[in-house]
């Protein structure tokens, strides 16, 4: 009898025998040796499978995967390396007592004002009560940010005409937003405030002078525009007795550091 082409039945019986069918999953790229190219599954029973995709330039490119298995997609822009970064949008969730995922359906707006991109804000009370005119918005004012100061001296028994000078340098590495000088006596005085020109120079320009009178016994010299005074220089108050008789001088220097 000649031979002729026939397929042969395939049996598949139980594991451990020689006749159980196992089905491979191989690749050659050459066509040659496929051996080396197949796939394998881990002691989960996983078959690991990479996700490929091309970049920009058509490159095969392998996706990153975080340690948790999240996709980590890159939002920073880099010529050579991303010039197609991922984006991802805000989505937020409708006022809820208790959001979840299918609350989340409402998408953030915005403005455009020239190169500027402004995400819409609505502000409420911490009962999510809109301020109103009936329910305004509470505001304090402070002169400035950083630590507060309020150097204080006493100067006794200064003699007539004496002129006693009331320092005080600027915290290192701080720099003192000078809001406000203080003088008192129980007579006539005069005050006059000074800047340094630099750290330890010993010379100081003259920024305020002021007089009290009978009326009105303290010298009070606000400063709405605040002097800066960099770390290290003295503000320096001269307080001189302009009275027929010695008294005691009392001075406070003002201001935030920050």
């Amino acid at each position: 009898m000649a031979d002729y082409n026939s397929g042969l039945p395939v049996r598949s019986e139980v594991d451990g025998t020689d006749e159980r069918v196992h089905s491979k999953i191989v690749g050659s790229p050459t066509g040659t040796n496929p051996a080396t190219n197949q796939t394998a599954v881990d002691n989960d029973k996983n078959l690991h499978v990479e996700t490929h995709g091309n970049d920009p330039a058509g490159t095969d490119r392998v996706l990153r995967l975080s340690e948790l298995g999240a996709g980590t997609p890159d939002g920073v822009y880099d010529i050579a390396n991303n010039t197609k970064p991922g984006n991802s949008g805000v989505i937020a969730s409708t006022r809820n007592a208790t959001p979840a995922d299918t609350t989340q359906t409402q998408r953030i707006t915005s403005v455009t004002n020239s190169t500027k991109r402004l995400l819409d804000v609505s502000i409420h009370d911490e009962d999510g009560n809109v301020f109103s005119a009936s329910n305004p918005l509470p505001v304090t004012s402070v002169d400035s940010e950083g630590t507060e100061v309020n150097n204080y001296l006493t100067s006794a028994t200064v003699a007539v005409n004496g002129a006693i000078n009331h320092d005080y340098p600027v915290t290192a590495l701080k720099t003192l937003k000078l809001s406000q000088v203080w003088v008192s006596g129980s007579g006539k005085v005069k005050a006059e405030l000074q800047i340094e020109t630099g750290v330890a120079t010993g010379v100081f320009n003259t920024i305020f002078v002021g007089f009290n009178s009978t009326a009105n016994a303290n010298i009070l010299i606000p400063i709405p525009e605040n002097v800066t005074v960099a770390a290290g220089v003295r503000v320096r108050l001269i307080r001189t007795n302009k009275d027929n008789q010695t008294q005691d001088l009392y001075s406070t220097i003002s201001g935030h550091e920050i």
